[in-house]
C-alpha cells in the first residue's frame, strides 16, 4: 500500500456514504450589509439564555457562505437547510481536495483573513489541523456547553473537533463507526455459523484472529483467506489504542501497534492474508469472491464498499454481515465549524446545530442520505426502526453500531495521523513483503516520520 492509500480512504469517507471521492471549498467575501453574532448561551435550542422563545426558522435572514469539499455531500445538506430557513440565502462553495487543494484553499484565506467562508468543513484527514489554527473556528462551547454537546451527540464526535487545549471548535453530523464485515456463506461454510455474536468472538484477540486466519488457510485447502490486505486488520487496530501517534509532542508508538505487527506478519506468513492494498481494482473485486472473508466495514462501507462492488444479482440479498472488531474504532466522517471573525456567526450556528442537534433532522437526514448520523436522540430512536435493516447485511446499522459507539476514543486522533500512518503503511509493506526485517521496519518508519515531521514533533 502506498501513501495515497489513507488519502483516497479518507476522501472517500467524508461523504459519509456518498461516493466520489468518499473517506475538498471557499472564496468569496462575506458580504452581509448587517451582521448578526450569536449570543454565548447553553440554553436548549428554541429559547434564549433567559427562557425567552427563540427566532423561528423563517424569521432568520442574511446570507451564509459555506465551503466544502465534497459536492455529494454539501449539496443535499446545504438545500436541506435552505427548505427550513427559506429566508436565508446560502452560498455553497465547493473545491475538490485533490492534492490538498481545499486544505489550501482554506488555510491561505485563513492568513490572509480576506474571504473566508462563514462555515467550511474538514474531514477526518485534516480537522484535527483545521481546529488547531490560530483564529480559525470559533468556540462552540460559547453556543451549547461541552456536556450538553456530548450528552446529544456521540462523544467522539466532540472530542475529535476538539482542540489540543480542550476547546470544541466543529461538530459533525456523522457518527462512522466500524466493523469487520464477514461474508455469511463463508462463514457457515468454515465457521458452521454466520451468527454476528459469534463470528464476532473470532476477531476478540490477537491468538483467535491469527487463530481464524490459520483454520480458514487449513479448511480450504490453502484457497481462503482471513483478510484481503493489510488495511483491515491495521484499521482495527489503531482504533484500538490508548494512546495516538503523537504524545506530549512525541511519536508514541501503542502496544496495539506492536500488536499488529505481530499478527499482521503471522497472518502473512501463514497465507492468510491477501496482500492487496486497498482501494485497488483486485481488491474491489474481492468483495465479490468466496476467498476473502472479511473487510474492515465503516458505517458507509456497506453502500460505498460491499454493494458498490457486489454484481446486481448479489445486491440486497443479505449475503454479508457485521461483526464487532476487537475494540470500537471509526473511519472518516466529515466536521463543520464557524469561521472565528465571521459577520454571521448566528446564522453558521443556526446550521451547524440544524445538521447536528436537532433530532428530527437528523431522523430524516438518515433515511434520506443513507448517512448514520451523530445524534445520540436520533440514533435510539432508529435502532427499533425497522425500516433501517439493511438488506445487504440483514442487519439494523443502528441497533448493531449503536451501544459500541460510545466506547470510540476520539481523543487518540491527532492532526499528524494521515503522515504518520502513511508512513507506518509504507513501512509495514515492505515489512510484510521480506524486504525489510522487523527493525529495520521500524528504522525506517521513524526516519520517514523525522523526514516529514521532525520540525514539529520529537522522534525518537
Amino acid at each position: 500500500m502506498n501513501s495515497k492509500f489513507l488519502q483516497r480512504a479518507a476522501s472517500l469517507a467524508l461523504s459519509g456514504l456518498m461516493l466520489t471521492s468518499l473517506m475538498a471549498g471557499c472564496g468569496g467575501g462575506n458580504t452581509n450589509p448587517q451582521p448578526t453574532n450569536a449570543p454565548a448561551t447553553n440554553a436548549p435550542a428554541g429559547t434564549t439564555d433567559e427562557g425567552q422563545q427563540a427566532k423561528k426558522r423563517e424569521d432568520f435572514t442574511g446570507k451564509l457562505i459555506i465551503a466544502h469539499f465534497n459536492k455529494d455531500e454539501s449539496e443535499p445538506l446545504v438545500e436541506t437547510f435552505k427548505k427550513a430557513y427559506p429566508n436565508v440565502q446560502v452560498e455553497l462553495q465547493v473545491t475538490a481536495d485533490t492534492n490538498g487543494a481545499y486544505q489550501t484553499l482554506i488555510t491561505t484565506a485563513l492568513r490572509s483573513g480576506q474571504d473566508v467562508p462563514d462555515v467550511f468543513a474538514a474531514e477526518s484527514a485534516f480537522v484535527k489541523r483545521f481546529v488547531n489554527l490560530p483564529d480559525a473556528y470559533e468556540d462552540l462551547s460559547k453556543y451549547m456547553s461541552v456536556d450538553d454537546l456530548k450528552s446529544k451527540l456521540v462523544p467522539y464526535t466532540v472530542e475529535i473537533g476538539t482542540d489540543d487545549n480542550g476547546v470544541v471548535r466543529a461538530l459533525s453530523h456523522q457518527a462512522t463507526a466500524a466493523a469487520v464485515g464477514y461474508k455469511r456463506e463463508m462463514a457457515k461454510k468454515y465457521f458452521g455459523t454466520d451468527d454476528p455474536e459469534k463470528i464476532g468472538e473470532l476477531f476478540s484477540s490477537a491468538d483467535k484472529i491469527v487463530e481464524t486466519g490459520k483454520k480458514l488457510v487449513q479448511e480450504s485447502g490453502g484457497k481462503a483467506k482471513l483478510f484481503p490486505g493489510m488495511a483491515e486488520l491495521m484499521r482495527m487496530y489503531l482504533g484500538a489504542r490508548e494512546k495516538g501517534w503523537v504524545v506530549d509532542g512525541k511519536l508514541t508508538i501503542d502496544d496495539k501497534v506492536k500488536e499488529f505487527v505481530k499478527i499482521a506478519k503471522e497472518l502473512r506468513d501463514a497465507g492468510a492474508e491477501g496482500g492487496m492494498e486497498a482501494w485497488t481494482p483486485q481488491w474491489s473485486a474481492a468483495v465479490e469472491d468466496d476467498i476473502h472473508f472479511a473487510y474492515a466495514i465503516p458505517t458507509w462501507g456497506i453502500p460505498w464498499i460491499i454493494d458498490v462492488n457486489q454484481a446486481e444479482e448479489n445486491k440486497g440479498k443479505g449475503n454479508w454481515g457485521l461483526a464487532k472488531a476487537p475494540a470500537p474504532y471509526t473511519w472518516g466522517g466529515t466536521w463543520f465549524g464557524m469561521y472565528s471573525k465571521s459577520p454571521n456567526k448566528e446564522l453558521a450556528w443556526e446550521f451547524i446545530k440544524f445538521i447536528t442537534l436537532d433530532e428530527e433532522q437528523s431522523v430524516a437526514w438518515a433515511k434520506q442520505s443513507g448517512d448514520f448520523i451523530s445524534n445520540r436522540a436520533a440514533i435510539e430512536k432508529l435502532s427499533t426502526d425497522p425500516e433501517m435493516i439493511s438488506k445487504t447485511v440483514n442487519q439494523n446499522p443502528y441497533e448493531f453500531f449503536g451501544p459500541m459507539i460510545t466506547g470510540i476514543n476520539g481523543r487518540i486522533i491527532t492532526q499528524y495521523d494521515d503522515t504518520i500512518t502513511n508512513a507506518f503503511q509504507d513501512a509495514m509493506l515492505s515489512y510484510l513483503a521480506g524486504n525489510t526485517t522487523e527493525d529495520q521496519m521500524w528504522a525506517q518508519f521513524k526516519d520517514q516520520v523525522r523526514s516529514d515531521l521532525g520540525d514539529q514533533i520529537t522522534v525518537e
